[in-house]
């Protein structure tokens, strides 16, 4: 994610320093970035690249694409590069997190965009779109608003879209994530699987409910029919899908299930909301799983 986006960024003409490391950081220093697929072909043969974000130098935004789990340390290594922060991780707790490192330079986003780093230093973008949603934390629109927004424009890649509430956009997401990372994680199926069987469709109908009833009680102005939207937009992914959170399990790799099902049980509790399927994946998930 964040490859393909620093290089439609750098593609549209702003000055891209790229954070990596290991083999990733020696491919783009010794032969640059490639993105390839549904959306075309970006070619970089030269970037700029570190493993370490104070060599970047100061910066008007950063993004920060990062895993859920590894945000804070993030945060703190972005630190000397000032600018604006741009939270992209799954969940909806990202910006508020980042603020207690950074204060109030932080705008909270979310995106839409299949992409994977094939091998080091090449990228391939699966899904025809590739969207930013973004916005002030405690909503609103301000003129950083109307700022980021035109450097994400620039040149017509990325899909930019501000909110003057993106809570609406975090939650909403945060809905349809909480069902299909969770239980392609804990069963180890492709949604196809999960959803063609009627108790499948059912458990991923309540994760929804559930996570619509916390937002709703967090006061998040979330649509009506949240639920049927969800459940309809569920029923036109690909039935092959899986999910990142399950792909790291089989590859043994850390989850980010504390801030994604997780997140939905520590909100329950505080708001007075049972969520006894996302406690229920949440727990399988855990014990299940290499590493957490």
């Amino acid at each position: 994610m964040g490859g393909a986006f620093g290089a439609a960024l750098a593609q549209a003409g702003h000055d891209v320093v790229f954070v990596a490391r290991g083999a990733n950081l020696e491919a783009l220093r010794d032969r640059g970035l490639l993105v390839t697929g549904a959306r075309g072909t970006i070619s970089l043969p030269v970037v700029a690249a570190t493993d370490d974000p104070a060599d970047a130098g100061e910066r008007d935004l950063v993004l920060l694409t990062v895993k859920s789990y590894d945000l804070e340390d993030a945060a703190w290594a972005v630190a000397p590069c000032g600018g604006i922060v741009l939270t992209l991780q799954n969940g909806v707790d990202a910006a508020e997190r980042v603020r207690e490192v950074l204060g109030d330079v932080v705008l909270a986003g979310t995106t839409g965009i299949v992409a994977d780093l094939t091998e080091p230093g090449r990228v391939e973008v699966v899904s025809t779109y590739a969207r930013i949603t973004f916005g002030e934390p405690d909503g609103g629109w301000t003129a950083r608003t109307d700022l980021v927004h035109g450097w994400l424009s620039a040149g017509g890649w990325i899909e930019s879209q501000p909110q003057q509430d993106v809570r609406v956009a975090l939650w909403t997401k945060m809905s349809l994530i909480c069902a299909m990372a969770g239980l392609t994680t804990l069963y180890g199926r492709p949604v196809g699987e999960i959803l063609s069987d009627p108790h499948g469709a059912a458990t991923w109908r309540r994760i929804v409910e559930e996570v619509e009833g916390v937002g709703r009680a967090a006061g998040v102005p979330l649509p009506p029919d949240l639920v049927a939207e969800r459940m309809e937009y569920s029923s036109r992914i690909d039935p092959g899908a899986t999910s990142s959170m399950s792909r790291d399990r089989a590859r043994g790799k850390r989850l980010e299930v504390d801030h994604l099902n997780g997140a939905i049980v520590r909100a329950g509790e505080r708001v007075g909301v049972p969520v006894p399927v996302n406690e229920a994946v949440y727990a399988g998930i855990r014990l299940a799983a290499v590493r957490t």
